[in-house]
């Protein structure tokens, strides 16, 4: 072995008996404070002598950095309990607007006034761009009349929405090329988002289409359960106003 290759593993043993020595020093000093936890309220003067390096590169005491620790934390503390307030003021909102929506259907005087007062809420209520409502019918002279409201029970663009229909769910997010442009139309290649919202009262009655430019508008990731709600109390009413 060279001379060269001899100091350098002497150096590497050096290094790693170093290594070993600190952790064995680290782990008798983690063990005293765990065993001591009051040591810094009876040494105080440690506060300011400890030093803790800080993400800037500085080195704090130890008094600074928890006085640091502390402000991020509450800091974060005010920001949970903001986006907590948040929430609550627009289920409060969500709530009176569900209310009014309730109230105004009570009072409503056929289908048609339905449709208005439900497509009026949604699209100030949830800011959407585009809001439609499409009724099912097998009769052909009332789909004539109300082309652009009634659709045929059969048709077969329907299937795109065979799932929802069969398990009454409300969908947010992305939609199917099929299901925006048989709710939308020409404002189909528009809309980025959407919920859509199915109306069941003993049978298929029809669908709620609400559409936004915004692709966040809509997302899976939003609670669905007042689209729900609305969905309920908008088939409920038209269910009466279509046995008229």
């Amino acid at each position: 072995m060279s001379e060269t290759e001899t100091i350098n593993k002497d150096i590497a043993g050096e290094t790693t008996s170093d290594r070993e020595q600190q952790l064995a020093t680290d782990l008798q000093l983690i063990s005293l404070l765990r065993e001591n936890p009051d040591i810094l309220q009876r040494h105080a003067e440690l506060l300011t002598i400890l030093e803790v390096p800080h993400q800037s590169g500085t080195a704090a005491s130890l008094i600074e950095r928890q006085v640091t620790v502390l402000r991020e934390k509450n800091q974060t503390q005010d920001n949970r309990l903001r986006d907590l307030m948040g929430v609550a003021r627009d289920n409060e909102r969500l709530a009176n607007s569900r209310h009014n929506l309730a109230l105004s259907l009570f009072a409503a005087r056929d289908q048609n006034e339905v449709v208005s007062i439900v497509l009026d809420v949604l699209s100030h209520e949830l800011a959407s761009d585009f809001a439609v409502i499409k009724l099912f019918s097998d009769d052909k002279e009332t789909i004539e009349q109300s082309a652009g409201l009634f659709v045929n029970a059969e048709d077969d663009s329907l299937a795109a929405f065979k799932t929802m229909l069969e398990h009454k769910n409300t969908v947010c997010g992305k939609s199917t090329a099929e299901q925006k442009s048989f709710l939308f139309g020409d404002d189909a290649d528009s809309i980025e988002s959407a919920a859509i919202i199915p109306l069941i009262a003993g049978a298929n009655l029809g669908l709620i289409g609400l559409g936004a430019n915004d692709a966040e508008r809509f997302n899976a990731t939003m609670g669905t359960e007042f689209l729900s709600q609305v969905g309920d109390l908008v088939s409920a009413s038209l269910a009466v106003h279509l046995e008229d």
